[in-house]
């Protein structure tokens, strides 16, 4: 009897310890389900760029003639848009046709220069012509002469023909709106300021003075004296010779 007891307790000891090696060290308890997951650390956010208007679309689109008259009226011009001259010469075309009017006078606030003969000009050049008669002829007529420039006659502007009215040749810069032939100033007191001298009167100071600065503003520069052709007014043009627009010719 004694063996089988001692026989039974080892039995039992061995169980407990093969148990104890089978079950392992004891597991923290589970979590609960309804525990919240852990806070992810955020992301920063990017921001999806805007899709910008086509700048070409309808409701962007501006063309150069349009944004040019704007830009021109804005300045204080009076200009209208006008026709494509209809000609039978395929490359007498300007380019952003605009009928002058008037121009502003900066250094007179409200005053301004008519051009009774509203030519037809590129708008490009007629931006040129008029601060040249606004910003330098009108102010030095009134301090020259001691009035104000009223008026100045051009005659039409654009004419499809070619240079110096020549049967052949090369086209004018009329032909492209590029040029002005002025006949004379008329001032606020009456008179007229030509570019012909009346007989053997004296040429002008004032004007030779405009002439020679007009070299700063303009490609080509002709007048009396020049040629038979410019005999009695003084023709400015923006036409480039040859293949740079720093080329001048003043006579």
């Amino acid at each position: 009897m004694i063996r089988s007891g001692v026989a039974l307790a080892t039995i039992a000891i061995l169980g407990a310890a093969t148990s104890s090696a089978q079950t392992g060290p004891p597991l923290p308890p589970p979590r609960p389900r309804d525990a919240p997951a852990p806070a992810q650390p955020s992301r920063p956010s990017v921001e999806t760029p805007r899709t910008l208007p086509d700048e070409k679309g309808p409701a962007q689109a501006v063309t150069e003639p349009d944004s040019c008259l704007v830009q021109l009226r804005a300045d204080g011009f009076e200009v209208e848009a006008a026709e494509q001259p209809s000609t039978p010469n395929d490359l007498c075309r300007i380019e952003a046709p605009m009928r002058l009017k008037a121009v502003p006078v900066p250094s007179r606030p409200g005053a301004a220069v008519r051009l009774g003969d509203q030519p037809i000009l590129a708008c490009r050049f007629a931006g040129n012509f008029g601060r040249w008669l606004g910003d330098l002829v009108a102010p030095v007529v009134a301090g020259s002469l001691n009035t104000e420039l009223r008026n100045v006659r051009t005659g039409p502007g654009f004419e499809c023909r070619n240079r110096n009215g020549a049967a052949t040749g090369k086209l004018s810069a009329h032909a492209e709106g590029l040029a002005i032939d002025i006949v004379g100033f008329e001032l606020a007191n009456g008179s007229t300021l030509r570019l012909r001298p009346d007989g053997d009167a004296p040429r002008n100071q004032a004007l030779m003075a405009l002439r020679t600065a007009a070299c700063g503003w303009f490609t080509t520069v002709l007048g009396p004296g020049s040629d038979a052709a410019h005999a009695d007014h003084l023709h400015l043009d923006l036409q480039q010779h040859g293949s740079s627009d720093r080329y001048r010719i003043c006579q």
